[in-house]
Parts: structure tokens; C-alpha cells; sequence
């Protein structure tokens, strides 16, 4: 099978596994309609409730009823990604906080990737993930995000068409949050190489609390393992 043909056949497929992976991430967004949904359902019921049109009324109750019942199916649902997927980070104390991030960057996030990635049903060919040093500030910025996103770096898969598509969406599988980014195929199957990007996401449970006095720019600790 040429390379050429195997794009036109199988792109379909190939976007419907990225979009299978990226799913995961686009979970997160999934309870902001359901929020919106909700507003909306609980506006049409104060505006039936003020007119005195029972049938209205009745009709913005169940609304209102079905967008909540909604409302907390999603939540309940992201909850539970979250706990599958994301490590016990708080950021509420900096400098606790700052010890759970050394302890999920240097002993759990690199070695749990890095084992995941040795798929052996596929040629593996990659020279580790570039995770940085966390941070030795406890008013490190990265403590006030949302979200802290680590570039992995590129891996590169060797095999047939099947057992290469297989790798990608295996990822799906992983203890942490990795988004894949879209394959770059090169050969021939059963020696065709998939070379893909990969990034990390972790939602800490909290954000940082307040700022510790006169930590400033120094290391206030020696990081563990370093």
C-alpha cells in the first residue's frame, strides 16, 4: 500500500482517533453549555413566575429541572475524569502545594509516561520526555494557573497501519491527561512510522493562596532528587 493512498483511505479514520484523544481535554468545556443551559432555563422561569402564566410556569419548571439534572450528570462526570486522570495537587498552601508538584514532576509524571510509551506491540523510537525542573518558588507564577501544560517533545512509532493507530489511541489509556497531536506517517505498512507530539495537562485542584513573605526569587528548599 503507497503512503499516498494510505492518507486518502484512512484520513478519516486518523482524525477520528485524534478526535477520540482530544475528546478527553474538550470534556473539560463540555459542563459550560450545560451551565449556560441552566441560566437560560432558570431566566425563562423568573419571567414566567412574574406573569402569573401557570402553563408558562409549569413548563420553565421542567425546564429548569432537566437543565439541572444535566448540569449535575456533567459535573458529575468531569468529576470523575479528574479523578482518574489528575494528580492530588492543591496549590491553597504554596509551599505544600510546591512539595506535591516536586513529587509528581520528578518521582510519578516522568517514569509514569516514559513506561506507558514502551508499547510493545511497536518499534518505540524516542530519547525520553522533556519535563523541566518544577519550580524552587513558592510564588512561582505557575502556582496562579489554571492549568500547567507540559511540552513532552516528539515520539516516533514503527509498525503496520493497525498496530501504529493503535499506539496513538492507546494513549486514551494513560493514568494522566496527554494530548497527541496529529501523526506525521512516513513508509510503507508494515514498516510505517507515525511521529507525534505529545503534551501533558494537569488541573491542580486549587490555585495559589496567598503569596509567602520574602521568598522572592531565592530557592527556599532543596528540590528533592536534584
Amino acid at each position: 500500500m503507497s503512503l499516498a493512498k494510505l492518507k486518502k483511505i484512512h484520513v478519516i479514520i486518523i482524525g477520528s482517533v485524534l478526535c477520540l484523544i482530544a475528546a478527553v481535554a474538550m470534556f473539560f468545556l463540555m459542563i459550560k453549555p450545560q451551565q449556560e443551559a441552566y441560566r437560560a432555563a432558570k431566566e425563562r422561569y423568573d419571567k414566567a413566575s412574574v406573569l402569573g402564566n401557570q402553563t408558562a410556569e409549569n413548563q420553565a419548571i421542567e425546564d429548569l429541572n432537566k437543565a439541572m439534572n444535566e448540569v449535575q450528570l456533567a459535573q458529575a462526570q468531569l468529576d470523575a475524569q479528574m479523578r482518574r486522570r489528575m494528580p492530588d495537587l492543591s496549590f491553597a498552601r504554596r509551599d505544600i502545594g510546591m512539595l506535591q508538584l516536586w513529587q509528581e514532576q520528578i518521582k510519578t509524571l516522568g517514569p509514569l509516561l516514559e513506561n506507558f510509551a514502551r508499547d510493545r506491540n511497536v518499534k518505540v523510537i524516542f530519547s525520553g520526555f522533556d519535563i523541566p525542573a518544577p519550580p524552587s518558588n513558592p510564588n512561582d507564577p505557575i502556582f496562579d494557573q489554571d492549568v500547567i501544560v507540559f511540552q513532552l517533545g516528539n515520539i516516533t512509532v514503527v509498525g503496520d497501519f493497525k498496530r501504529v493507530m493503535d499506539n496513538v489511541r492507546r494513549w486514551n489509556n494513560c493514568k494522566r491527561l496527554v494530548m497527541v497531536g496529529p501523526p506525521q506517517l512516513a513508509g510503507v505498512s508494515p514498516n510505517l512510522s507515525a511521529t507525534y507530539a505529545l503534551k501533558c495537562y494537569i488541573f491542580p485542584a486549587a490555585k495559589g493562596g496567598p503569596k509567602i513573605p520574602m521568598a522572592g526569587g531565592q530557592q527556599v528548599a532543596q528540590q528533592p532528587g536534584m
